[in-house]
């Protein structure tokens, strides 16, 4: 797990024309301006994407947390043994959770840290419980999530699915704040700053 690396925009964003020492890299200053006002622009439509993604997240982990669980019940003996056959399950939940993983194509992406899992059901089970005492697979709850995953989230998706807007059809874009062939800045209403300020409001963007 490596986070991501953050994006650094090279340009110049003042509102007059590039001075010279700069206009040799002018293609670059534009091409990364265009970036950063498209990021801009996707601001509520990723937050959103990042919401869906961490429900999707949420609901595999809870998918993989209970066949863990009824895996662990259905090894567990129903007469003797069952304090040898804990311990002997406890020390190879790895084991456990690939074997779930395979039995019901899972990734193992989808299961919690084996170590701070192990140390929660140690301490579970030294409150008196049994692994046999974990609850019993719900499998119409399974089949709803799975259904959920399969149809509900795609539904969630498909308004966010849109292509973003190329850098030309972006309503905030003008090539400097001057009318050209003026010294005359343009009037307030024509500023990028606050075009881009009324193109963020119209897409739930705050202040």
């Amino acid at each position: 797990k490596t986070p991501e690396v953050n994006r650094i925009y090279i340009s110049s964003f003042w509102p007059r024309p590039y001075a010279e020492p700069g206009r040799v890299n002018e293609e670059l200053f534009d091409s990364e301006k265009n970036d950063l006002f498209r990021d801009l622009f996707d601001i509520p439509r990723n937050a959103a994407l990042r919401r869906v993604n961490e429900i999707v997240k949420r609901a595999r982990s809870i998918k993989a947390h209970a066949l863990v669980c009824a895996t662990l019940k259905r090894m567990m003996p129903s007469m003797f043994g069952k304090e040898k056959k804990q311990k002997e399950l406890l020390e190879n939940l790895d084991i456990v959770f690939h074997a779930v993983a395979q039995e019901h194509g899972l990734s193992m992406g989808d299961f919690p840290d084996v170590d701070v899992y192990r140390k929660k059901l140690r301490t579970w089970a030294s409150c008196g419980q049994t692994l046999a005492g974990l609850p019993t697979l719900n499998k119409d709850l399974i089949t709803k999530l799975d259904k959920s995953l399969q149809h509900d989230i795609p539904l969630l998706l498909k308004p966010l699915a849109a292509e973003p807007l190329p850098p030309a059809q972006l309503p905030f874009m003008y090539e400097d704040e001057f009318d050209a062939g003026s010294s005359k800045p343009r009037t307030p209403e024509a500023r990028p700053e606050q075009a881009s300020q009324r193109s963020l409001q119209g897409r739930g963007a705050v202040e």
